[in-house]
């Protein structure tokens, strides 16, 4: 069983710049912030800069728990994708794999930025993959929050 989220926001900056500093970013700078269960993340093994297709690196999270993280498809400035597998900790009872994606669109005002999870559940706990949705709603909008927020400081820093 699979269940798909996304959430979205409109951020300032052109849809090319924002997708460059998006998809380099470091992670523990935007997944900041617990939402329920799920974790910020603590720091991320492996190449540097992320950008190419092919890369895989080692996403530690706060608390016990890390997962692979594998960047599948770069198509610049629309969107990347990725695949979050070995996933360990309080997640791996719940959570197979994700295939992720980031998505970037030009609306009046700025860019519109859309964060998806396509999520493949266990067997034995797929029951609360709509539960789980939920909590993700929640983690994605503070997420967005520091997204927001460091794309306003590049802003700051280019003016």
């Amino acid at each position: 069983m699979t269940e798909e989220m996304s959430a979205s926001r409109t951020v300032p900056g052109e849809v090319a710049g924002t997708f460059a500093r998006v998809l380099p970013m470091p992670l523990p700078t935007i997944f900041t912030r617990w939402h329920g269960p799920l974790p910020p993340i603590r720091s991320t093994e492996g190449p540097e800069p992320w950008q190419t297709a092919g890369q895989r690196r080692r996403v530690n999270l706060v608390g016990p728990g890390w997962m692979h993280e594998t960047l599948l498809v770069v198509e610049p400035p629309h969107h990347f994708d990725y695949r979050l597998d070995g996933v360990h900790g309080p997640m791996r009872a719940l959570v197979a794999g994700v295939e992720g994606r980031w998505a970037f669109a030009p609306v009046p005002g700025g860019t519109r930025v859309t964060w998806s999870w396509r999520v493949t559940g266990r067997a034995a706990t797929r029951w609360l993959l709509p539960t789980f949705a939920r909590l993700w709603q929640g983690y994605a909008a503070k997420v967005l929050d520091d997204l927001e927020q460091r794309l306003g400081e590049h802003l700051s820093d280019d003016e």
